[in-house]
C-alpha cells in the first residue's frame, strides 16, 4: 500500500510593526547563539569548564545585562525564542 504525504503552503502577511519585531527577533537570537558559542570558547581556552545552556542563561540574566546596561535590549523579545537559541548552541 502506498502512503501519501499532505503538505500545505502557508503564507503570512505581517505588518510593518510585526515585521520590526520578527527580524528583532531573529537577529536577538542570533547574537545570543553565537555569543554562547564564543563564551564557552574562551572559557575552554583558559582550561575551564563548559558552561551549560541553562547556567549560561541564569549568568546571562542575573549577571550579564545587569552590569552591561547596554545589552538590555536582548530582553526586549521574547524569552522562549532567546533560550531555544542557547539551547541550540548547546547542542551544536
Amino acid at each position: 500500500m502506498k502512503r501519501l504525504l499532505k503538505s500545505f503552503k502557508t503564507e503570512i502577511n505581517p505588518t510593518e510593526e510585526q515585521k520590526a519585531r520578527i527580524s528583532r527577533t531573529i537577529g536577538t537570537c542570533r547574537y545570543v547563539y553565537n555569543f554562547y558559542l564564543g563564551h564557552n570558547k574562551a572559557l575552554h581556552d583558559n582550561g575551564e569548564k563548559f558552561m551549560t545552556g541553562k547556567d549560561f542563561s541564569l549568568w546571562l540574566n542575573n549577571e550579564y545585562i545587569p552590569n552591561n546596561p547596554d545589552k538590555t535590549w536582548i530582553r526586549e523579545v521574547y524569552s522562549k525564542a532567546v533560550k531555544k537559541s542557547i539551547e541550540d548552541g548547546c547542542t551544536a
